[in-house]
């Protein structure tokens, strides 16, 4: 669930010229039929809110710019995980010993290793690689794009149409709160996407220039492996306490969270 979070923050979008907008998006594996996730993302005033809820996940993320605090709901476990700065910074050294766990995960013979190979493979048509443009001012999804397309070892990894935040109607405020959040998450994560063969520098270099993916498909062995796609674009204000966490759930620590994990592992 963790390398699924990372993605799809990393896929989703920034917002709007007015008070807010919210994106509803679609991520589906072409590999596993159960392995879907609709997502809607909530922004403004520097404060996003991705909404995610699937066969296998049902929660939600919240970030503020201004504190870089992130808080992870678990609408299935009803708890809440507030991270601040300090304990980003131990999530990230956690991070660094859970990666040679990994790489051991990844190469055995078990349907979960073999599940492990193509998060991996996936991760890597994602990062790794120079997009290539192939056509320009197309119409995709009711917007005009600039299709890309990357190739690995002589095999299409992956294919996207992106447009810009103007184009869309969005604001470059609400695109760097987007672009905040996807540095911070790279940062947490560095160590392990490196376990899974990729290399984020292509793409962070590219979110200086914004670009906004109105479908994406990624390929595994250059056979169709994931999609992403955009459903909906709207303005909209926000009620208070959309960029809240939920009362009545219970508070996590990142010591609970570690004490969870140690206990579904051998």
């Amino acid at each position: 669930m963790r390398k699924t979070f990372v993605l799809l923050v990393l896929t989703s979008l920034a917002a709007p010229l007015w008070a807010g907008t919210r994106v509803k998006a679609h991520l589906e594996s072409y590999s596993y039929k159960e392995a879907w996730v609709d997502v809607e993302a909530s922004i403004e005033d520097g404060r996003l809110r991705l909404d995610f809820q699937g066969p296998w996940s049902r929660g939600s993320l919240i970030y503020d710019r201004e504190s870089s605090q992130v808080t992870i709901i678990d609408h299935i476990h009803r708890t809440v995980l507030a991270l601040s700065q300090d304990s980003q910074a131990a999530l990230k050294l956690i991070g660094a010993i859970a990666a040679n766990r990994l790489q051991k995960e990844m190469t055995g013979s078990d349907p979960g290793a073999r599940a492990y190979a193509l998060v991996g493979e996936n991760a890597q048509a994602f990062f790794n690689g120079t997009p290539d443009l192939r056509n320009s001012n197309i119409i995709k999804a009711g917007f005009t794009c600039d299709e890309y397309q990357t190739e690995l070892a002589g095999k299409r990894a992956r294919e996207v149409w992106v447009t810009t935040p103007e184009k869309a109607g969005m604001s470059g405020e609400e695109y760097d709160t987007f672009r905040s959040l996807a540095h911070l998450v790279i940062d947490l994560f560095g160590m392990e996407l490196s376990q899974l063969g990729a290399d984020p520098t292509v793409f962070q270099q590219g979110l200086a220039n914004p670009q906004l993916p109105v479908l994406e498909v990624l390929y595994a062995k250059g056979r169709p492996s994931g999609l992403f796609k955009i459903l909906q674009i709207r303005s909209r204000d926000f009620a208070p306490g959309t960029f809240d966490p939920p009362a009545g759930y219970q508070t996590l620590s990142l010591l609970d969270l570690l004490s969870e994990s140690g206990n579904h592992n051998p």
